[in-house]
């Protein structure tokens, strides 16, 4: 591969970076605005968030059809690049895919968060409803495994998809 085609993906690589930051910028806001139950705010996040992950798909594209054309082979993976780049460069792409990989890490580990707090919530608020209605039946107790053992309600709520 031509050395003007690793600085292009060097660029793009650092692109992405800067997209990742961004999205993780936007789960924290998101964390916030579910505790302060911002709908507004958590829709426009939504759409932000969105856009952001079209963005990253597309430099992703981008990056592998300069690698497939310089390496004359198709399906060369997007992890492969550093081992294509050559040797002086291998380093600093090194540290670029690291970064990658532990913002993805810290973006998965928010996005797994604020999931469960979601979940949560609206487990929370179906036990509520449950109680007022009087569907409720059981109580909590600990099983034959010394488990907690929650009711079996009628979910009322769920999380959108």
């Amino acid at each position: 591969m031509e050395h003007t085609d690793f600085r292009s993906i060097e660029k793009l690589i650092c692109n992405k970076i800067l997209l990742y930051d961004d999205l993780l910028h936007c789960f924290m806001e998101e964390r916030d605005s579910l505790i302060n139950i911002d709908l507004d705010k958590l829709w426009l996040i939504s759409e932000e968030k969105a856009e952001i992950c079209s963005k990253i798909e597309c430099i992703k594209k981008e990056v592998l059809s300069i690698v497939n054309k310089g390496t004359n082979q198709k399906g060369s993976g997007f992890n492969n690049i550093p081992g294509l780049a050559p040797p002086e460069s291998r380093p600093k792409f090194h540290k670029l895919f690291i970064r990658l990989i532990k913002l993805k890490a810290e973006i998965d580990a928010l996005r797994k968060e604020n999931m469960n707090f979601i979940d949560d919530s609206l487990a929370f608020l179906d036990e509520m409803v449950s109680i007022i209605t009087g569907e409720t039946k059981a109580r909590i107790v600990y099983n034959d495994k010394c488990y907690l053992s929650k009711p079996c309600t009628n979910i009322l709520l769920s999380r959108e998809v």
